[in-house]
């Protein structure tokens, strides 16, 4: 299998501030906007998805209920971010691909240390034959190898080389974790990948208490 950077996909993470404060949700006054990405936007996003998940918890659980990469997933995501954010802070806005917000959230659960609910909950045996998705494969790695799925999320950042480094050492791991009748030449998103192994840690019951 082969692995595709993250780092392809930073130009389409971009966020608006302003010097204006937020009250209660809502953003005043008009004061000079400017535009940010690369690791600023990535930290916007991490806290973000802490923020959500335990601020507005009920929400983000309907988030993460849905299928990973799902049309379910884009409908509920749509109708949840279509209005005003008060996890957003200073933030206008936060312009980044949908797919990345569901796993900055499911992240969030874990690092907040959050329990996930019954019905969410993962097996711990799930077994290579049984895998039909990247989160299955998740579960599967992170079931078996709980100490590096561990690491990988505690000690290094989203789109970090560190968190590429992690990944490579442990690949042959995961790989072990994918169905027989993978397609050849299929590329993962690193980013998206860490974010599926921190929502597996998560269903898995596997954040520290």
């Amino acid at each position: 299998m082969s692995r595709v950077s993250v780092l392809q996909f930073i130009a389409l993470l971009a966020a608006s501030s302003s010097a204006s404060a937020q009250i209660g949700g809502d953003h005043s006054g008009t004061s000079t906007e400017w535009s940010f990405g690369g690791r600023i936007a990535f930290d916007e996003l991490d806290a973000f998805g802490q923020c959500f998940a335990s601020r507005q918890t009920k929400d983000a659980i309907r988030l993460v209920s849905t299928q990973a990469g799902s049309a379910d997933e884009a409908k509920v995501y749509k109708e949840l971010f279509s209005k005003e954010q008060f996890c957003l802070g200073n933030l206008l806005g936060l312009s980044v691909p949908w797919r990345y917000v569901r796993g900055a959230v499911a992240e969030g659960f874990y690092a907040r240390r959050l329990p996930a609910p019954a019905n969410l909950a993962a097996p711990h045996d799930l077994q290579p034959a049984k895998v039909q998705s990247v989160m299955d494969a998740a579960i599967c790695y992170a079931g078996k190898h709980p100490a590096d799925a561990r690491a990988l999320i505690e000690t290094t950042k989203p789109a970090t080389k560190e968190q590429s480094a992690a990944l490579d050492a442990h690949w042959a791991e995961f790989e072990a974790c994918l169905p027989s009748n993978m397609p050849r030449g299929y590329q993962f998103d690193t980013l998206l990948l860490r974010y599926r192994i921190a929502e597996a840690m998560w269903r898995l019951g596997l954040v520290h208490s």
